[in-house]
């Protein structure tokens, strides 16, 4: 019975994670004007009307949910963006209108720029700047960027982080896990990729892009793997006037990647020089930039690429590069068995995974995507991407580092396709794969890893009798205990609670009716006596009382149809 816990069921809810509670009720009204009311159905927040129908929405789901998104803010335009990489997550319509989204920002005052500058830097960091241009370059949801020229001669850019806006965003956060939990509760099937985990997935990569000291020292590190490549830019990083919430860096002179043909660029040589750099992060380093669209990359003078913005990065280790060289291998051989168990073993599994199942959707996105030739006349980006999708809709969902490299994959062959069709990305990604297929089943490294197979089994057989020993013993003592995990355990927690505030609104209104016909004494009316009058007044406080609750019951009942 939901009118026991109009405020304060929402309340509980929010204590831990909603911090605004006005924020949380302008959230909800936005979803409610755009049909997405169903979220927020079961909140009973005060002062935010009942979710309407969806009929008479302008546009079908996924706009609306774009523009929704777009009406909320940074956060939500972020997460939007992040989704819009995981078409193993989500149907193909909502990647397409989530691809869209752009942050559409106003620039912020420059005397605000200024006091954050100073706030950050000390006042002393004007001292070393010689002109600094109050109009912003570039302007974004998280920061502004901001063109300067040092006392030295450099020219330079400021990236600022918008004030306040770690505020907004974890406020914003706490609103987004409780309409995951909410999504989970309405759309069951939505458990079968785990929105409360993507949602720490993000979290995680957000508040990396938050750390521009994080991003400083990924654009070292880059610019160290491509120290030797001529055509590889990366900007140096000003260190004294950086810090966790302010990067100046080297100011790249260039044209975007995607106006380079009109600035009159080779572009045979820009499409060349861009695949080596975008495979040589993807099969070579195993570090990547997670976020390398035509915006952040610029042509400079003589073709020179400069790579912007690594506020998102992947990683790959040694044994996540070598799935995926099984998974080319597999390919190679036309082994959908070797493929399928491979997704399967690196999967996230939330439960129970039919196995067969995704084997048959392997064997089938083979027969698509590959004619049996060579694996470098397929699209690989698609296959996989297509392929972790599939495995997704049967519970087994691909972790975020993998899902990162599958869709930069795709990033890297879609964008040379539509930008510079003087290239062939499949083409120049087959000296990699056949690099990387030699070497991973070379003399030197199947040793190497018979050794280390060796070693595990070693360690392994070692710790064995000892834990058989301490199993037994925990027998033999009952000491042994399981632990159930019960999917459902929300739901059933939350139909418990409004049980129990049924049963409690019932007996709080029997005993007021009780009570009330206890104090009510007509003599009180002739008699004057003050003790019952003062009864009969009680009595039609209580006589009131429960008639509230029965009208608050019938109210409750009325809504829930």
């Amino acid at each position: 019975m939901r009118f026991v816990r109009p405020v304060l069921g929402t309340l509980d809810t929010m204590t831990d994670r909603v911090r605004d509670l006005n924020r949380l009720q302008e959230v909800a009204r936005v979803l409610i004007r755009h049909g997405l009311g169903v979220l927020v159905a079961g909140l009973d927040l005060p002062g935010v009307p009942k979710p309407a129908a969806v009929e008479g929405q302008k546009g079908n789901a996924p706009e609306r949910v774009v523009r929704a998104i777009q009406e909320l803010g940074p956060t939500f335009v972020k997460l939007g963006q992040v989704l819009s990489t995981r078409p193993d997550l989500l149907p193909a319509a909502y990647i397409e209108a989530l691809q869209k989204l752009q942050d559409d920002v106003q620039a912020i005052p420059f005397a605000e720029v200024d006091k954050a500058l100073t706030a950050e830097l000390g006042p002393s960091w004007r001292e070393r700047v010689q002109r600094f241009e109050e109009q912003p370059l570039a302007t974004a949801s998280i920061a502004v960027v901001h063109r300067a020229t040092l006392t030295d001669g450099a020219a330079v850019v400021f990236k600022i982080q918008r004030p306040g806006i770690q505020r907004v965003i974890r406020a914003d956060l706490h609103i987004i896990r409780l309409l995951a939990r909410r999504a989970v509760i309405e759309f069951p099937e939505a458990r079968s990729f785990d929105p409360i985990a993507v949602l720490d997935e993000f979290e995680e990569s957000l508040a990396a892009e938050l750390d521009f000291e994080q991003e400083a020292k990924n654009m070292a590190k880059v610019a160290r793997l491509f120290a030797d490549c001529a055509f590889v830019k990366v900007p140096d990083v000003q260190p004294q006037l950086s810090s966790k919430t302010v990067l100046c860096m080297e100011f790249l002179d260039g044209v975007k990647m995607r106006n380079a043909r009109e600035a009159g660029c080779d572009m045979a040589l820009v499409g060349q020089r861009f695949l080596t750099v975008a495979y040589d992060m993807l099969f070579k380093h195993g570090f990547f930039h997670g976020d390398m669209h035509p915006g952040n990359v610029l042509v400079l003078q003589g073709e020179v690429l400069g790579l912007l913005d690594f506020g998102m990065v992947g990683r790959l280790t040694r044994e996540m590069r070598n799935n995926v060289i099984s998974i080319i291998f597999g390919l190679e051989r036309g082994d959908h068995r070797t493929i399928a168990r491979l997704f399967y073993d690196i999967a996230i599994k939330d439960g129970r995974v039919d196995y067969h199942a995704v084997e048959r959707e392997a064997v089938k996105l083979m027969e698509e995507h590959w004619s049996g030739g060579s694996v470098a006349e397929m699209q690989l980006g698609p296959f996989v991407v297509d392929l972790a999708t599939a495995a997704s809709r049967h519970g087994a969902r691909v972790p975020r580092d993998y899902a990162m490299f599958f869709k930069a994959l795709l990033t890297t062959e879609g964008l040379a396709k539509s930008l510079i069709r003087e290239v062939d990305p499949i083409a120049a990604a087959a000296p990699y794969i056949q690099a990387f297929l030699t070497e991973r089943f070379s003399e030197e490294r199947l040793q190497q890893d018979a050794f280390y197979n060796l070693l595990t089994l070693s360690s392994l057989g070692r710790r064995l009798p000892v834990s058989v020993s301490q199993l037994l013993d925990d027998l033999d003592k009952q000491r042994l205990r399981f632990t159930v995990v019960d999917p459902d355990r929300d739901r059933t927690l939350q139909q418990a609670e409004r049980l129990t505030n049924r049963v409690l609104a019932t007996a709080m209104t029997i005993t007021c009716f009780v009570l009330a016909t206890r104090m009510l004494d007509a003599r009180a009316l002739f008699l004057g006596d003050a003790l019952l009058i003062s009864n009969l007044v009680l009595g039609l406080v209580l006589l009131g009382a429960g008639m509230a609750f029965v009208a608050l019951g019938l109210l409750s009942f009325w809504r829930r149809g």
